[in-house]
C-alpha cells in the first residue's frame, strides 16, 4: 500500500493547483542490508528507506524496537552496576521516557519547518527522528559495558562522569544524525522533482533547510539528553 499525499486544512483556501496530488518518491530499490546496518554506517541509506513510502513503517517499526531494547538494556546495567535489584522498572520506565521525549521534540521541530517554508511531510518526519534516536540509542547501548566497570571500580566519580558522557555522546549521535538525515531527504527530494540526479539545493533552499537541520540537532539532542537521564530518578 501506497502512502497518499498529506490530506490539505480545510480552513484554507487552498487552489486547485495545490489540490494536485504529490508526486510520489520512487524507491530506488532494497539496500540488501539490515536496518540495524544502514542505522550505523549508511545515513544515505536510510534516507532511501524514509522516501520509500513501502518502507518507512519498517524503519519506524524497526526504530522503536532497537529504541526500547537498547534504552532498557543501558537502564538495566546502570542499574545493577549501583547495586540495586529493581533494574526492570528503570528499564522499562526509561524506554517510554525516551519515547515521550521524542514525542516532545516533534512539535517545536514541525513548528520550525513551517515558519521556514520548508515543511518535511509528518510521517518521514517522524520517521527521521525515530531513526535518528535508534542510532543513539545504539550508542548508549555499546557504552553500557564501560559505564558499569567504571561504576563499580569508582562509584564516586568515574561512574557519574562516564554516565554524563554517555547521555551527552548519545543525544548529540542522533542530532547529528537528524541533521544528516534531513539535509540528505532534501537533496533527494530536489534530485527527484527536477530530475537530475546532479543537482543541488539552491542557495535559499540551502539556508533554510540548514536552519531546520540545526534546529532539529539541538532539540533532538536536548530531549534525548534529559530522556536518558530519566532512570537516575527512577533507578
Amino acid at each position: 500500500m501506497k502512502a497518499l499525499s498529506e490530506p490539505l486544512s480545510p480552513f484554507v483556501p487552498w487552489s486547485s493547483e495545490d489540490r494536485t496530488p504529490l508526486k510520489e518518491v520512487e524507491a530506488s530499490g532494497p539496500t540488501g542490508q539490515p536496518l540495524l546496518v544502514d542505522l550505523l554506517r549508511d545515513p544515505a541509506a536510510v534516507t532511501e528507506r524514509l522516501l520509500d513510502p513501502q518502507r518507512v513503517q519498517a524503519v519506524v517499526l524497526g526504530s522503536v524496537g532497537i529504541i526500547a531494547a537498547c534504552t532498557s538494556f543501558f537502564a538495566a546495567a546502570a542499574t545493577v552496576a549501583r547495586g540495586k535489584d529493581a533494574w526492570w522498572g528503570s528499564a522499562g520506565l526509561t524506554s517510554l521516557n525516551v519515547l515521550m521525549s521524542l514525542a516532545a521534540s516533534l512539535g517545536p521541530i514541525y513548528a520550525t519547518s513551517i515558519l521556514l517554508a520548508a515543511r518535511v511531510p509528518l510521517a518521514r518526519l517522524v520517521a527521521a527522528l525515530l531513526a535518528s534516536a535508534a542510532t543513539g540509542s545504539l550508542l548508549l547501548a555499546g557504552l553500557a559495558s564501560p559505564l558499569y566497570l567504571l561504576t563499580r571500580l569508582n562509584s564516586e566519580w568515574a561512574g557519574p562522569l562516564m554516565l554524563t558522557s554517555a547521555f551527552l555522546l548519545a543525544g548529540g549521535a542522533a542530532g547529528a544524525r537528524v541533521h544528516r538525515l534531513l539535509s540528505l531527504m532534501a537533496e533527494q527530494v530536489t534530485r527527484k522533482a527536477l530530475g537530475d540526479s546532479a543537482a543541488t539545493l539552491s542557495g535559499e533552499d540551502a539556508f533554510r533547510v540548514g536552519i531546520l537541520a540545526r534546529i532539529s540537532w539541538m532539540v533532538l539532542a536536548f530531549t534525548l539528553a534529559l530522556g536518558f537521564w530519566a532512570f537516575n530518578a527512577l533507578g
